[in-house]
């Protein structure tokens, strides 16, 4: 594949909370999948090229990557989440950036 033909990405970093407690890994991983695939559904997950990078249990902050030109839908997708399994829950973005390091 050509370069110019790949997809450009950018990193969002984002803090989970439920019931303002972070998550677990396994647990965090599927709430961000479910919460993404009940927004955008299938085919627009896959358009997005979204992928949960990294997720840190302690502090609840994570890292997830998708397409430059579908950013601001991926933050708004974020801003979304109230509840999960009937608890209160927030997934609340930070930063954007182009490079995970700077991301972080």
């Amino acid at each position: 594949m050509k370069p110019t033909e790949r997809f450009k990405k950018r990193y969002v970093a984002f803090v989970l909370t439920v019931e303002g407690v972070a998550p677990l890994a396994g647990e965090a991983k599927q709430i961000v999948h479910e919460h993404f695939l009940s927004f955008f559904g299938e085919s627009g997950v896959s358009s997005l090229a979204f992928k949960l990078i990294k997720y840190d249990e302690k502090s609840g902050k994570g890292l997830v990557r998708c397409e430059r030109s579908r950013a601001d839908e991926t933050i708004f997708c974020m801003a979304c989440l109230s509840e999960w399994k009937g608890k209160r829950a927030r997934m609340e973005s930070t930063t954007t950036s182009g490079s995970i390091r700077r991301a972080e």
